[in-house]
């Protein structure tokens, strides 16, 4: 990567690595829902206020259909099933779920087998450093086969994006993607019979839409210039960034085995940057 997409990578690791700072100033847990799709429809309202003032192409039919289903299968159904199954899972769980994403993109798309094999290590390093809180049970079983899911349909939507939106605007496609995920998780809020505006930080939503907004519309950017499993190996930086900035905050001790899968996952982003789309792919010739 050169050093532009070096810099919009670790954007947007950055900034949805340190989400869970924002979720832990609302004041009660019931809200999140609400927060989310005020934030998102926010981040999308000033999207498109941009593409606008700057006079950004419009996308074509087909990108708005084709953006519009990102905003369900990307954000609003993982979001979704995510909150379900996270209070009969244990907290390292959906954490290690996601870190299989670069993994499981393979499995859409054709990927170099170096690459493979650095989405296998970054993997194995992700468990070497939540090892010490993952809890599982044959009661946990369904919930993880939900979650895992999840995570393949972010993996199909991101290779879906990858060949649909090639010609559309990132700016765009974040736009739409966030309004209709917004529209979702605003439409089930009303469901439940709560008021959107009860209860909630409003200091913290300007932040919160600005860096999503910044975070949505470098990630489609980034899309467009590397592979799609090089660019899901930003879920490993963002458990980093969280980790590092618990650290940080609670000041807990590190064994050997969190450093150690600190630094092959470091390992394997560096490994996974590396290998190109035209390395050759494992092949059997007949004779």
């Amino acid at each position: 990567m050169n050093p532009k997409r070096i810099a919009a990578f670790l954007t947007i690791s950055l900034i949805w690595g340190s989400i869970w700072l924002a979720q832990q100033q609302l004041p009660d847990p019931s809200t999140q829902l609400r927060f989310t799709a005020i934030v998102m429809a926010v981040s999308a309202t000033a999207l498109a206020v941009i593409a606008a003032s700057f006079r950004l192409p419009v996308p074509q039919k087909r990108e708005w259909t084709a953006s519009a289903i990102l905003g369900i299968t990307l954000i609003a159904l993982p979001y979704l099933l995510t909150t379900w199954t996270a209070t009969h899972l244990a907290s390292a769980i959906p954490a290690v779920i996601a870190a299989t994403t670069p993994l499981l993109v393979g499995f859409f798309c054709d990927t170099p087998w170096r690459a493979r094999n650095a989405a296998i290590a970054g993997l194995g390093g992700v468990l070497l450093v939540v090892g010490g809180t993952v809890s599982l049970s044959w009661n946990q079983l369904p919930w993880v086969i939900i979650l895992l899911g999840s995570t393949c349909a972010i993996a199909a939507s991101l290779v879906f994006a990858k060949k649909r939106l090639a010609q559309c605007n990132p700016v765009y496609t974040a736009a739409i993607e966030l309004a209709v995920a917004a529209t979702i998780l605003g439409l089930l809020n009303f469901a439940k019979g709560e008021q959107m505006s009860s209860g909630l930080p409003w200091t913290l939503v300007p932040t919160a839409a600005a860096g999503n907004a910044a975070a949505s519309a470098l990630y489609f950017w980034l899309l467009k210039h590397v592979r799609v499993d090089q660019l899901a190996s930003t879920v490993w930086v963002q458990l980093l960034i969280s980790i590092a900035e618990g650290i940080f905050l609670l000041r807990p001790h590190l064994d050997w085995r969190t450093l150690l899968g600190v630094a092959i996952v470091i390992g394997s982003l560096l490994a996974l940057a590396r290998t190109k789309s035209d390395e050759e792919m494992l092949t059997v010739g007949v004779t």
